[in-house]
């Protein structure tokens, strides 16, 4: 609608004559006069509707489209000292597409007030609450401003396909897919195809759609997700990459605080703490703080459990560093996938890290092997057929440099920022053991 002005625009509009659009949100019918609140994708407003007007919508339900063109007034108030507010005192009222039927959810309350799957089914109009679209809007922040970091350093943005001939990361938990007649799996990482670049662009970055056939019904698990990709070549140590990753965070904070502050006031939410700096710890430095501090002996595991993840990013690190991010390194080569860098110095151990974020793991990342004997061998050793990584392992035999990178699940760490109970609440459609609908 080439006129149409957006309901965030109206203020500066006030004694103009406007043409607003959007859905039917609540309605009040007062008999001789009424009021429409309308809703578009800025917020909403108060119409003043003739009875007329209100004869228009009579048998409709919320929801329903319309257009409104009349005069931007301020509002009356009983109360002088409040904020003054703006309403449009409709002249004419266009119904744009009808809605009839009551809506399965009642979305104009403050809160939805539904389980998770009531609004994961009616994902298509729970979607539309304040509070949802909130959710993907920061979302959509946290990309911007990781991209921006990406992009003024240099990198280059490469895009990842979702089709592979073998499991990326190994093991079962992949999907099969008949690609005409020859098996093939949907991509569980896009880390073989940026690793690959690194003999063309040396630094590259881009959003990856990664799938794992995993079973596992949690809060914080799902089949389909994005992942915030980053891999960088001649690189010394992981110092640098855990330097880029904090710094591309800061970015990703900041797009959200420009962008996205009635978002955050819409969900009540206060982004965590960054602190001045991450702190960076060794598992064996977690535990051995989870043991001490946090009263849990857990010295003697081979990972962190999601309580000690907690306990390291929600209550540790806000207390001792002012953040609610940390970096573990030092993971054994039994935890890592197949090109995970083995330390020189410990075997057993490799160069790579973890970042928990606000109360769980949300990237994992490190140093690649980079020789191509040295890469051929651990294939074998995690007990893949090298034959099935031909493509990756020719980058080996025509020269990578030394090189690494990360990964941020989108979604996990959408959820995590935000202090969502589940996962699939941070995902617009999201997919997991029982859900492929809608």
């Amino acid at each position: 609608m080439k006129n149409r002005l957006l309901i965030a625009d109206l203020p500066s509009k006030l004694g103009q004559r406007v043409l607003v659009a959007g859905w039917l949100h609540r309605l009040r019918d007062l008999k001789n006069f009424g009021f429409a609140i309308l809703r578009d994708r800025t917020g909403l407003v108060q119409a003043v509707l003739t009875p007329e007007q209100l004869e228009q919508l009579r048998g409709l339900q919320v929801e329903t489209v319309l257009s409104v063109a009349g005069t931007v007034v301020e509002k009356k108030s009983k109360d002088p000292n409040a904020p003054k507010e703006i309403e449009v005192q409709a002249e004419t009222l266009t119904v744009l597409a009808p809605v009839t039927d009551v809506p399965p959810v009642e979305i104009n309350n403050a809160d939805l007030n539904v389980n998770l799957d009531t609004l994961l089914d009616n994902r298509v109009v729970t979607l539309r609450h304040p509070k949802q679209r909130a959710i993907f809007r920061v979302q959509a922040a946290l990309v911007r401003g990781f991209r921006e970091y990406m992009h003024g350093q240099g990198f280059t943005e490469i895009f990842f396909p979702v089709l592979s001939g073998a499991a990326s990361e190994g093991g079962a938990e992949f999907f099969d897919v008949n690609y005409y007649g020859r098996p093939a799996t949907l991509s569980q990482s896009a880390q073989l195809y940026k690793q690959i670049t690194m003999g063309v662009y040396e630094g590259v970055y881009g959003l990856s759609y990664s799938f794992r056939a995993e079973k596992f019904a949690t809060s914080r698990h799902i089949t389909e997700f994005n992942q915030l990709e980053f891999e960088l070549g001649f690189v010394d140590d992981l110092g640098e990459l855990m330097d880029h990753e904090e710094a591309a965070i800061r970015s990703m904070y900041a797009a959200v605080l420009r962008e996205c502050a009635d978002d955050l006031k819409t969900m009540g939410v206060t982004l965590p703490p960054l602190g001045e700096r991450f702190p960076r710890i060794t598992l064996k430095e977690a535990l051995r703080l989870y043991h001490d501090e946090g009263g849990v002996d857990e010295t003697d595991e081979p990972d962190l459990s999601p309580a000690a993840e907690k306990w390291l990013s929600l209550e540790w690190a806000p207390k001792a560093h002012g953040s609610s991010f940390v970096f573990v390194t030092d993971w054994s080569t039994a935890k890592r996938p197949f090109y995970a860098l083995p330390d020189p110095k410990d075997p057993k151990n490799t160069l790579t890290f973890d970042v928990i974020g606000a109360g769980s793991e949300v990237t994992s990342g490190g140093m690649r092997i980079n020789r191509y004997d040295q890469q051929r061998q651990r294939l074998v050793e995690k007990g893949l057929d090298p034959s099935d990584f031909a493509d990756y392992l020719m980058m080996h035999k025509f020269g990578i440099p030394p090189e690494g990178g990360w990964a941020i699940g989108l979604q996990r760490f959408t959820q995590n920022v935000l202090g969502l109970p589940n996962i699939k609440e941070a995902t617009i459609f999201p997919r997991d053991v029982q859900r492929l609908r809608p």
